[in-house]
C-alpha cells in the first residue's frame, strides 16, 4: 500500500512540473487548490499534500498556508541563475540581456511602490493591447518595448528611465530573435498581464519576481537560438564568470505576510 501512495504522489508531483515547464503555470502563479488538483488528477487529497511537500522541498513551489500554493521557480531548472550566459559571447547581445536582467525587475518594484492610477491604468491598457495584438496575429514588439517602457516611467526616477530609453533599440533586436517563438509571445503576453497585476496591487516583492522570471524567459530563448547557430558555425563562446562569486540576487523572492501574491 505504501508503495502505491508512494506511485500516486509521484505522478502528482511530475503531472505539476509538467505544467509549469510547459508555460501553463507561471513563476509566480498560484496552483489550483487541493481539492481541484485531487479532481483533476483523479487522485486523493492525501496524495496532493504529499506531492506539494515533494515540490516544496525541491524548491519548486511555496506553500503559504490559508492563501494557497504558488511556483517559485522552473521545474526543470534548480541551477545557477548566472548559467543562462555561459553559451553567450561577450558583445552587444549579452550586454543588453544583462543590463535588462540588473534594470528591469528593480524597475517593477519602483513602479508596484510608486505607480498612480494612471500610471497602472496605462500598464494594463498596453498588456491588454499586446495580449489583443497576439490573438489577432499582429506584429507585438512595439507594444512588448511600450509596455517595459511604462513600467520605467511608473517608477519615477528619470536616470533609469533614460537609460532605459538608451538601450530601447537593442532590446527590439533582442525582440525580434525571441519572437521567432510563438510560445515565447504567448507566455510574454502572460507575463505582462501578471505583471500588471502586482503593480496595481503595489506588491513589490511580486513585481520584481516576475520581471525577473519574464527576462529570464526571454533570456532562455535567445541562448537556444544563438547557440543553435553558433554549433553550425563551429565557432565556440567563452562563458561569462566576472559574476560568479559575487552577491547575487534571488530568483524567487518570497511575499511577506499580508502582501497580495
Amino acid at each position: 500500500m505504501a508503495y502505491l501512495t508512494r506511485q500516486v504522489y509521484t505522478a502528482v508531483v511530475e503531472a505539476i512540473k509538467e505544467r509549469i515547464a510547459s508555460g501553463d503555470l507561471l513563476i509566480g502563479q498560484r496552483l489550483p487548490s487541493i481539492q481541484q488538483l485531487a479532481q483533476e488528477c483523479g487522485v486523493s487529497t492525501g496524495s496532493v499534500r504529499e506531492a506539494a511537500r515533494v515540490l516544496e522541498a525541491q524548491g519548486i513551489i511555496r506553500i503559504a498556508h490559508g492563501r494557497g500554493m504558488f511556483v517559485t521557480t522552473d521545474a526543470d531548472t534548480r541551477r545557477d541563475p548566472y548559467e543562462h550566459f555561459q553559451h553567450v559571447g561577450t558583445g552587444p547581445f549579452l550586454a543588453v540581456f544583462e543590463a535588462r536582467r540588473v534594470l528591469e525587475p528593480e524597475l517593477a518594484v519602483f513602479a508596484a511602490e510608486r505607480a498612480t492610477a494612471a500610471d497602472i491604468a496605462a500598464i494594463h491598457d498596453l498588456a491588454a493591447a499586446m495580449e489583443q495584438a497576439v490573438e489577432a496575429g499582429e506584429p507585438v514588439i512595439e507594444k512588448d518595448v511600450q509596455f517595459h517602457r511604462q513600467i520605467a516611467l511608473a517608477a519615477k526616477n528619470p536616470i533609469l528611465a533614460r537609460m532605459m530609453d538608451g538601450i530601447n533599440d537593442l532590446l527590439v533586436e533582442g525582440r525580434k530573435l525571441t519572437a521567432q517563438q510563438p510560445e515565447s509571445i504567448q507566455r510574454a503576453t502572460r507575463y505582462h498581464t501578471l505583471i500588471a497585476d502586482a503593480v496595481a496591487d503595489h506588491n513589490p516583492l511580486q513585481a520584481r519576481l516576475l520581471m525577473l522570471a519574464h527576462v529570464n524567459d526571454a533570456i532562455d530563448i535567445a541562448i537556444r537560438l544563438t547557440t543553435h547557430d553558433r554549433r553550425q558555425s563551429g565557432t565556440r563562446t567563452e562563458a561569462l564568470t566576472a559574476w560568479r562569486g559575487q552577491d547575487r540576487r534571488a530568483v524567487a523572492m518570497e511575499p511577506k505576510r499580508g502582501e497580495v501574491v
